[in-house]
């Protein structure tokens, strides 16, 4: 089994990629590392076996990983039909060309490809210009456009199998907590979940406790969890993909 690690200028892309080294190794996994700025001499050269290699880095590199597997990369999973209860406010697929100013403040992010922008806040015209002339969007670029929320703190929760394996403060007040039964609801109804994914649940300064979104466990930043369950969940994820 070997497990590609993406390298860049020489160092480890972030540090989800180097807590995974060492707990690979202990899993069985060969280490090959590779590097991100040039794939096609790093990475296609190599040979790869989908039923048992995995890979660990940006978007952008397993992205060329599914491809050199023959497989397409698995869709967003962002707002799932089963958690819509837990969303709190509405949220909606629309494309570039139908954003308005009428309707401003909103949040906006890619709805396809999630390597395209960050999401954002839209709160003017020059931002939408902005997204034309840097972020590259089109008319017909689809997006999640979604009512604004006051979240005053935001967490990110490890699942797998229905366990959670941690819990992770990402923004706002560390000193304010989600309602864990609340959480511990959305990973009941969310039966049509892949192996492992992330949660992230915020608070808001109303009270409620509500699901920010949905990410499938593979390029996921760790945001601290312990680097062997962290490389458990990712090689756990990776091999249902490509199975």
């Amino acid at each position: 089994m070997k497990a590609f690690l993406e390298k860049i200028g020489g160092e480890w892309l972030d540090d989800f990629v180097y807590m995974s080294r060492f707990p690979l190794e202990e899993m069985g996994y060969k280490v090959i590392a590779f590097d991100g700025d040039d794939m096609e001499s790093t990475l296609a050269n190599k040979a790869i076996d989908p039923k048992n290699d995995i890979c660990i880095g940006s978007v952008q590199a397993t992205t060329k990983f599914f491809e050199l597997c023959g497989i397409e990369t698995p869709k967003y999973l962002g707002y799932p039909e089963q958690l819509t209860k837990y969303l709190g406010r509405k949220i909606e697929l629309t494309n570039f060309g139908s954003l308005s100013k009428e309707d401003m403040p909103y949040f906006v992010k890619p709805a396809t490809d999630v390597k395209m922008f960050t999401g954002d806040v839209v709160s003017n015209e020059k931002h939408l210009e902005y997204m034309v002339q840097f972020d590259k969007c089109q008319d017909d670029t689809q997006l999640y456009k979604s009512e604004l929320v006051d979240f005053i703190t935001e967490y990110r929760v490890f699942v797998s199998h229905g366990k959670i394996y941690g819990m992770k403060h990402y923004k706002g007040d560390f000193l304010k907590f989600i309602d864990t039964q609340v959480l511990e609801n959305m990973i009941k109804d969310f039966t049509d979940c892949p192996s492992a994914f992330t949660l992230d649940v915020g608070l808001t300064s109303d009270g409620r406790t509500l699901l920010v979104e949905v990410n499938d466990m593979w390029s996921i930043g760790s945001y601290g969890l312990d680097g062997r369950d962290y490389a458990l969940l990712c090689a756990r994820r990776m091999k249902e993909i490509l199975k």
